[in-house]
């Protein structure tokens, strides 16, 4: 009796536990080891029970240093120089980070065909894989890069924000031609490089539809 007892009680606690991480966690803006700190428990079994509820697991933004905080880096950094100083990190050791840390099988021989690394690596933040965008094979990857590599309109869109100073509004990204809400798919033949600016304004709309709108743009205008 005794045993089914403590067995009953060991279940309602672990369910209240299960409850009070899934309405404390907020994705996105609480870490596993706030809502562990919250509860009393540890971020181990936090991430198991968001997994386990189908809850996605978001990386929480990091919160601000305080200004007490900033003041303690300062001191304690008063006068040191950094160990790159007059340093030349190695070419190859950034292809083989890259290499290392992409969620593609790809080997940093391969990337280093590609010698514009700044270049590569805008290319490889367009396609990052959040929130399910471009779930797609290392033999897709391989393509994409080739495909864009050398392509006339990713280019003009790439140089135009190198020579404007790296202006936001101006920095290459990818958009679907066929939008993936009416059904377009992740086929490289369905991707183009426009600037941000023109992607937020063409927004979900076909290129027919947008070519349209641009042929009378002054109409849109104030």
């Amino acid at each position: 009796m005794v045993v089914l007892i403590w067995f009953l009680w060991i279940c309602w606690v672990c369910c209240n536990m299960e409850q009070l991480i899934i309405s404390t966690y907020i994705p996105g803006e609480t870490s596993l080891r706030d809502v562990a700190g919250i509860c009393g428990t540890n971020h181990h079994t936090v991430k198991r029970v968001l997994i386990k509820n189908n809850i996605p697991i978001v990386k929480a933004k990091r919160k601000p240093f305080s200004e007490e905080h900033k003041r303690n880096i300062s001191q304690a950094t008063k006068g040191r120089e950094s160990w790159l100083k007059g340093k030349k990190v190695a070419t190859e050791t950034v292809y083989k980070n890259m290499a290392a840390h992409l969620r593609f099988d790809v080997t940093w021989q391969w990337l280093s065909q590609f010698d514009d690394i700044e270049k590569l690596k805008l290319l490889n933040r367009c396609i990052t894989n959040r929130s399910n965008r471009f779930d797609v094979s290392t033999e897709w990857y391989k393509q994409y890069i080739e495909e864009f590599w050398n392509c006339e309109q990713f280019n003009m869109v790439y140089n135009r924000w190198i020579i404007s100073g790296k202006d936001s509004l101006k920095i290459p990204s990818i958009d679907h031609i066929h939008p993936k809400s009416k059904n377009g798919s992740e086929n490289l033949d369905n991707l183009q490089f426009l600037s941000w600016f023109e992607n937020r304004c063409k927004n979900n709309m076909t290129q027919q539809d947008w070519d349209l709108i641009k042929e009378s743009i002054e109409e849109y205008l104030i």
